[in-house]
């Protein structure tokens, strides 16, 4: 894991909660918004326990994520238009599973509470079209075949996956440097997703584009 961590912290997830670093835990959000733009996002984190007693035994944590319900609370501190709904945490074999959801007043405040600094996630609005993209990173440094291999075999349980709900119809996404991203749609809902390995050896920074009326 140490052969990587360099890369892994270089690369950003974002969709849901803070658009955060992601190694060693997979990540499935849902969120949901209503006419109004209103709405609520469902997370899950798939989290390695070796992982995250490796984060929390650090000064600096590798795992860089509020998973308490006191840390995501606190995460919260000073972020307008988002509230924490629900909380739960679990294990499940070698994994911990923190599920929670947040519920917004718009998407402007989503995108600010997951990227304050508006660099990886943005949400605009043009001609009366909504965009909410997300951004894994600059440019990822090359890897070997050997190390990918590595990344490949440890990371195989573990899965990126976001998805989203509109009033009207499901929502637009189109993909930048990422083959390997599946988009499908049922009914309303829209969804991105792929293994974590994938994201976390892309040669090219992926970028999802999300949009609807």
């Amino acid at each position: 894991m140490k052969k990587y961590s360099k890369k892994v912290a270089g690369i950003l997830f974002t969709l849901t909660l803070s658009l955060m670093v992601a190694s060693c835990m997979g990540i499935d959000a849902s969120a949901k918004i209503d006419a109004k733009g209103a709405g609520t996002i469902s997370l899950e984190y798939q989290i390695s326990k070796e992982f995250s007693q490796l984060g929390s035994l650090e000064s600096t944590s590798a795992l860089p994520l509020p998973l308490s319900r006191e840390d995501i609370e606190n995460s919260l501190s000073g972020m307008p238009g988002i509230a924490l709904k629900s909380y739960a945490k679990s294990e499940k074999g070698d994994n911990i599973i923190i599920a929670f959801m947040l519920s917004f007043d718009s998407p402007s405040n989503l995108a600010n509470y997951l990227d304050p600094r508006g660099k990886l996630v943005q949400y605009r609005q043009d001609n009366g079209t909504s965009h909410f993209t997300i951004q894994f990173g600059n440019d990822i440094p090359a890897i070997d075949p050997q190390m990918k291999a590595s990344i490949t075999e440890e990371l195989a349980p573990y899965r990126f996956k976001f998805s989203l709900e509109c009033p009207n119809a499901a929502p637009q996404i189109e993909v930048t440097n990422g083959e390997f991203l599946k988009v499908s749609t049922t009914g309303k809902k829209s969804s991105v997703e792929s293994s974590m390995s994938d994201l976390i050896t892309a040669s090219l920074p992926p970028q999802i584009d999300i949009s609807w009326k």
